[in-house]
């Protein structure tokens, strides 16, 4: 046993009367990785709240036999109603990589003078070289241009990394990483966290790695403990068996491709795109994408060529800034500055009557001033398709009576099924899902890869299935093409994924997906 930094003993959370958090344990050693695994909507980034002091009186209360940061300044009592003492915590003693850079970045500032802000302890002449630094660490490939970039110009991979280089530059010794990589793909997400050990190894910090990906739980931490049931479980405990061998089971027949057949009861009133199998939908040929930045081009993607036929179910898998979400825009006709060949149906306006897109974020692709039913119904009007809630809502395993509900009264699952059925209602020859399921935990993924699958076996509707997650497309897909630096590196039949030709990049996204 270490020397504690953080030590709490029976910790209750209240959300009015509702329970959070009912009389747990929880702690932390100097230079320890503990890892806090549980569902979405379990918690966690409360309790993540907790430990910074920022939970907000009017809403949360808590209580505690006993809770305290042992920094090498001197303990630090949980309990402290004091903002300038949690402040001062803040400033100089933890950190917190939060999961949703999007919302974290100030969009009308620079990215370098947003770690900046964080330098507290650092001369001014030193922060330019400083932040720097910080950049190089957290793979970012090209520090100074980073440095003066707004954070839209940046893909999801690389905003994360900058939010990183800023929950590090005040040089923390108790570091909080709320579902840190979920948006970054499996190569970047290992080299992010393989910094944040090797940094905690050299600095001697206390982490608390919470996240919803029972691989890399298990991978990178030192102890775990199972959220459940509002109590913090130890990984070994016997009560936290049965709901981890659970997950584990669903994660092997991602892996595996164990897939169960359908029942297609109760669905005769959707009607399936009118094309014949195996007919082309879209064909193309040494299509490039380019930008004009500082007088040079930058080149999104270079000369690609593929063929995606009516019932396909094509996979597109690669690292953050590798062209994925400019190929899916491609095929919606939101990207027309494209040079090559692209053909598809002309058959009136296809691009925009026949080919939907599924957004990362479900909640950001809502009007919060509409109910879930009124934004479906919308579309429904648009696209006089004559659906109803009801159908549209039990076609996607979504209760009709959430159709009363904002978006923000919804999980992350519930959004992403409402996103769904608001896409069907448009009776699409086509779905682009992008990234679509990287937020979510393995239940609820699985789940929306068998209403994914479902959507295009018994549906008939053509689906590309643009993802980080190999596993995931494995299971999902007949073709699949892998994207590196705007090229195709590699394309083939899912089946054939484990061949030995298979590309050196494509080996390395299996070994970084599967901690191997």
């Amino acid at each position: 046993m270490g020397r504690k930094l953080l030590e709490i003993s029976n910790l209750s959370i209240f959300n009015n009367e509702e329970s959070l958090v009912d009389g747990s344990d929880f702690s932390v050693d100097f230079g320890e990785v503990v890892g806090l695994f549980g569902e979405s909507g379990s918690g966690k980034s409360v309790f993540s709240l907790f430990l910074l002091g920022l939970l907000d009186p009017g809403v949360f209360s808590f209580s505690f036999d006993s809770g305290a940061f042992n920094f090498s300044s001197g303990a630090f009592n949980l309990s402290s109603k004091s903002p300038a003492d949690w402040l001062m915590v803040r400033k100089n003693s933890v950190s917190m990589i939060f999961q949703d850079p999007t919302t974290v970045l100030n969009p009308t500032m620079t990215c370098g003078k947003q770690i900046e802000e964080a330098c507290f302890n650092i001369p001014l002449s030193d922060r330019f070289n400083y932040c720097l630094k910080l950049l190089s660490e957290v793979n970012i490939l090209d520090c100074e241009k980073t440095y003066f970039s707004f954070p839209h110009q940046l893909s999801g991979g690389q905003k994360q990394r900058v939010v990183i280089a800023i929950a590090l530059a005040s040089k923390p010794e108790f570091l909080v990483a709320d579902e840190p990589t979920t948006s970054l793909d499996p190569s970047t997400q290992r080299s992010v966290l393989d910094l944040v050990l090797s940094l905690k190894k050299s600095r001697s910090f206390g982490v608390v790695l919470i996240s919803h990906d029972l691989n890399l739980i298990k991978y990178y931490c030192d102890r775990v403990y199972v959220f459940k049931n509002s109590r913090f479980l130890s990984f070994s405990d016997k009560s936290a068996e049965p709901y981890v061998s659970v997950l584990e089971k669903t994660l092997l027949k991602i892996k595996n491709r164990n897939r169960l057949s359908f029942s297609i009861e109760n669905i005769g009133f959707y009607k399936n795109p009118v094309s014949s199998v195996g007919d082309s939908v879209f064909d193309i040929k040494n299509l490039s994408v380019s930008f004009s930045k500082k007088n040079s081009l930058f080149f999104a993607l270079k000369k690609i060529s593929i063929n995606v036929s009516f019932g396909d179910c094509l996979g597109v898998v690669g690292c953050s800034g590798s062209g994925k979400t400019t190929l899916g825009r491609v095929l919606c006709g939101l990207q027309k500055n494209y040079s090559g060949s692209f053909v598809f149906p002309k058959s009136g306006c296809f691009l925009k009557d026949s080919v939907q897109m599924v957004y990362q974020d479900p909640f950001s692709s809502f009007n919060p001033k509409y109910t879930i039913g009124e934004s479906v119904l919308e579309i429904v009007g648009l696209y006089k398709t004559k659906y109803t809630i009801s159908d549209l809502f039990n076609l996607v395993s979504l209760n009709p009576d959430l159709s009363k509900r904002f978006p923000h009264e919804l999980s992350g699952g519930q959004k992403q099924r409402a996103s769904i059925a608001r896409v069907l209602a448009s009776n699409p020859s086509v779905i682009v899902f992008d990234e679509s399921l990287s937020a979510l935990d393995i239940g609820v993924q699985f789940s929306l890869l068998e209403l994914i699958r479902f959507i295009n076996s018994v549906l008939g509707i053509t689906v590309v299935f643009i993802s980080h997650d190999i596993n995931s497309v494995y299971y999902l897909c007949n073709k699949i093409i892998v994207l590196n630096g705007g090229e195709i590196i590699d394309y083939f039949k899912s089946s054939d994924l484990f061949l030995e030709k298979r590309n050196d990049y494509t080996k390395k996204l299996i070994i970084d997906s599967n901690f191997i």
